[in-house]
């Protein structure tokens, strides 16, 4: 499903981050990207994303392929509520669905200055999974949640999405364990 060949990539040309660096990955995998603060993971997800322009190799996904993306900051809009914010990329159904099923039934109109931080997360990880993406980039998507409520979250995330490539990056070796069915150290 997701390929990199040979992928080069440096913000400073005498420091490159990827030098030739090559990745394969297919529906069903979860696969965490780990490694050092400054290593290029979330560098990475956003040349998958095509947010970032390599300057070599290839990045090649199914011309169909559907993505989203949950960034290390919730970029949400302040001025939309929690069931708007999620709406924006999907059906009011679709964002009322996963919004309940991250337990944020009693905050649909709630607005983001409102929220706690996990909660905001959690709201962020809505509007991503309300796409139904076929691949699934989760950047530190779990962090701030409380450890009961990301365990069920991920368990939701395992179940729902068995046919999709989920990426994600994580510090958390107990999150990896959980969630990870392989680790890519970068």
């Amino acid at each position: 499903m997701l390929q990199i060949h040979e992928l080069t990539f440096s913000y400073l040309p005498e420091q490159p981050l990827f030098d030739r660096f090559s990745l394969e990955a297919r529906k069903g995998e979860r696969v965490c990207l780990k490694g050092a603060s400054g290593k290029g993971k979330t560098t990475l997800l956003r040349l998958i994303a095509g947010l970032e322009t390599p300057n070599g190799g290839a990045i090649t996904l199914p011309p169909d392929c559907k993505t989203a993306m949950v960034f290390q900051e919730d970029r949400l809009l302040p001025w939309l509520t929690a069931k708007g914010n999620v709406s924006l990329c999907s059906s009011d159904a679709a964002a009322e669905d996963w919004l309940c099923a991250f337990g944020l039934e009693d905050e649909l109109d709630a607005y983001p200055s409102t929220l706690s931080g996990g909660m905001c997360r959690r709201v962020a990880l809505a509007r991503a999974c309300a796409v139904a993406p076929d691949l699934l980039l989760l950047d530190e998507a779990f962090k701030g949640i409380d450890p009961q409520r990301k365990e069920a979250i991920m368990t939701l995330l395992q179940e729902r999405f068995q046919n999709s490539l989920i990426l994600f990056t994580s510090h958390d070796d107990a999150e990896i364990a959980a969630f990870a069915t392989r680790i890519v150290e970068i």
